[in-house]
């Protein structure tokens, strides 16, 4: 669609208009969206939820923005210049006509989803039924809200009652406008206010085709009306307009039946697995959090799932503690068993110096970094392919190609030829052959702090056997020599308080997408 219409000259009639006074909170992208339609003569709209205007503004709710078919390819030119990214639907939970975009906002703590729709594509919120060729009716008029252009509000109003009705004519969507009813309610008292009643109902007479349609006035009576009488005469009226609409229709019943079953399904399994419909249409990313233990990882995974995870889909994981496979199922399920039978044996005596430098590995435990090694790659490959299907993948610590880094191969080529026993020595080739199965980052993001901050924060930590403070020194050489080889590094202060940490890296990763 960039290519079929970006060389088009804007219209010379409106070329360079000035936009009006935005909100004062309107990000950046925002304004600079707006200001980049007004200089390409660009025709649009925010076309629903009105009410709402200041939050979209703000970044706080979807901006819906009604766009002149024509004007599409200018619309994506000046989204792409002020810093939105097209975002497509993972699922297919996508409509025609409609597109999806994000920029980051001026302090990276979220995202601002711009909505636009190149025709009226309504009806139900999930399959969006109908296609009403009503476009110049919303463009028309020259009202503003916010300084956006917006709909007369006798369009809005007659618009507004068709979308609330046709949320009633199937029972999955009767139940999902029933969670907020009381919001609908105030926007029809909000329009109600702004709007002149007749000249909505001439609209409305001349959207709807001949036939036996309900009239605005039973419509918007329906609407209000509480309890469940009024929910049952909402169904019966919005059946009604669905059967007068249906030579409007862009999808048949049966298919968007089953349109409807699937998109419930995916949503409730996005839903249980914490996961988002939408990714970037550039791709994905694997992002490697790495630094010493008591840098702040984990607080700031989370801080950045809060700021780009709302939105878009992202991944959470620890390379640290990959989830068991098929191969180490069993032998995982003895390892509180040997911990209390091989104290020797634990991975924090191997971390001590002396211990490495002897150069003794017992069988266990090459057979532990083994399958630990074999756990890590099949992880990190389902990141991988996440991450190739448009997920933001961010993983809490990853393996380095420097042996002997934490989280990265134990055994270098040395520790190898040094080994007598033919069994260790295989099963240390295996360690060494999947970490060198594992695939790269494609974005480090390196914390720092000092080391005193770090054992600062793991005495505050709540973990079992309690803070270590020795460990934290001990490991604090062994974790800042890894190597990620031609990965970009980004370098993010710890130090700092955590506002600004989570911007840096919020930023960096928007970059990098």
């Amino acid at each position: 669609m960039t290519d079929l219409y970006l060389d088009l000259p804007p219209p010379q009639a409106r070329r360079g208009a000035a936009p009006e006074r935005l909100p004062g909170d309107a990000p950046g992208a925002v304004r600079a969206l707006v200001a980049g339609l007004a200089k390409r003569g660009v025709r649009f709209c925010h076309w629903k939820s009105n009410l709402r205007l200041a939050e979209a503004m703000a970044g706080a709710e979807d901006l819906d923005l009604l766009v002149r078919r024509e004007d599409a390819g200018r619309l994506l030119a000046a989204a792409i210049e002020a810093g939105f990214r097209p975002a497509v639907s993972r699922g297919g939970m996508g409509h025609p006509g409609v597109i999806h975009a994000f920029a980051l906002n001026d302090d990276a703590s979220g995202l601002v989803h711009l909505h636009a729709y190149f025709g009226v594509v309504t009806g139900d919120s999930l399959v969006k039924c109908f296609r009403l060729p009503i476009e110049e009716d919303l463009l028309a008029g020259g009202h503003r809200l916010h300084g956006l252009p917006v709909p007369p509000p006798e369009a809005e109003l007659a618009l507004f009652a068709l979308r609330v009705l046709l949320k009633h004519a199937d029972l999955v969507e009767v139940a999902m406008v029933a969670r907020g009813y009381d919001a609908v309610r105030r926007e029809l008292r909000w329009l109600r206010g702004r709007a002149d009643l007749s000249a909505a109902q001439t609209l409305w007479r001349r959207w709807l085709p001949a036939g036996d349609p309900p009239r605005l006035a039973e419509a918007l009576a329906a609407i209000e009306a509480e309890g469940g009488r009024g929910r049952l005469e909402r169904i019966r009226l919005g059946l009604r307009l669905s059967r007068a609409l249906r030579d409007r229709r862009r999808i048949g019943h049966a298919a968007a039946r089953f349109q409807r079953k699937l998109r419930v399904w995916r949503m409730l399994r996005n839903r249980r697995a914490g996961r988002r419909d939408l990714a970037l249409q550039t791709g994905g990313l694997v992002v490697a959090m790495v630094g010493p233990k008591g840098v702040g990882k984990s607080t700031l995974g989370g801080e950045i799932a809060r700021r780009l995870g709302r939105d878009l889909d992202m991944l959470r994981v620890h390379a640290g503690r990959p989830p068991a496979t098929w191969l180490s199922f069993a032998p995982r399920l003895l390892t509180p068993l040997a911990r209390r039978l091989f104290r020797s044996e634990r991975t924090g005596e191997y971390e001590k110096p002396e211990r490495r430098a002897s150069g003794r590995w017992s069988l266990l435990f090459v057979l532990r970094m083994t399958l630990l090694a074999h756990d890590r790659r099949a992880l990190l490959r389902r990141c991988w392919r996440e991450a190739a299907s448009g997920a933001i993948v961010v993983t809490d610590r990853y393996p380095s190609q420097t042996p002997g880094a934490i989280d990265s191969g134990v055994f270098d080529n040395a520790a190898v030829a040094a080994e007598r026993s033919i069994l260790k020595r295989w099963l240390m080739r295996r360690e060494q052959a999947l970490c060198r199965g594992v695939p790269g980052p494609q974005l480090v993001l390196r914390l720092e702090a000092s080391p005193e901050t770090a054992v600062r924060r793991d005495a505050a930590r709540d973990k079992p056997g309690g803070p270590d403070a020795d460990a934290v020194r001990r490991r604090w050489g062994m974790e800042t020599c890894a190597d990620f080889g031609a990965a970009p590094v980004a370098i993010i202060d710890t130090d700092r308080p955590l506002a600004a940490s989570a911007e840096a890296a919020a930023r960096a990763i928007w970059r990098a997408l």
